[in-house]
């Protein structure tokens, strides 16, 4: 079992350039999300260091969201938490057909990116006076844009 440290977690997020990553484990099963705000304030005050394993930064608590779900819906969440992890269905079968269904991290979304997608690339939203429940809103339809 491979186990990655919080300073790889860092130069990951720096090469992507991203502020959150979610954490799965081998099966590809989530376990949570790591964020550069929690990183940071856990290294500064001594609670992590750059070799600890990453669950010991990341957050276990989270919502999940599928790429079919309304931008409306995302917008209220986002009133509550720092971020939705975004997840997509999909299945596989086995070599005895056995149809196994996994669940598979799309992306991460944060208020910024909301903000970002109705500012920049919805901007039939802008003429509703903003009003995001006017449109489906379907964060898959987004080509990835609105997905860090």
């Amino acid at each position: 079992k491979q186990v990655v440290s919080t300073q790889s977690t860092g130069e990951i997020m720096n090469k992507r350039n991203v502020d959150q990553l979610p954490v799965v484990d081998q099966d590809g099963s989530i376990l949570g999300a790591v964020t550069l705000h929690n990183m940071m304030r856990k290294v500064t005050s001594g609670k992590a260091n750059a070799l600890d394993p990453v669950s010991k930064i990341m957050y276990n608590q989270f919502q999940k969201v599928s790429t079919d779900t309304p931008l409306s819906t995302v917008s209220k969440m986002l009133d509550h938490d720092h971020f939705v992890i975004v997840t997509k269905g999909w299945q596989y079968y086995t070599e005895t057909g056995d149809e196994i269904d996994r669940e598979i991290v799309f992306g991460i979304l944060s208020r910024i990116d909301v903000v970002d997608y109705i500012m920049n690339r919805a901007p039939d939203l802008l003429k509703s006076n903003g009003d995001i429940s006017k449109s489906n809103g379907d964060i898959s339809k987004s080509n990835g844009d609105i997905v860090n």
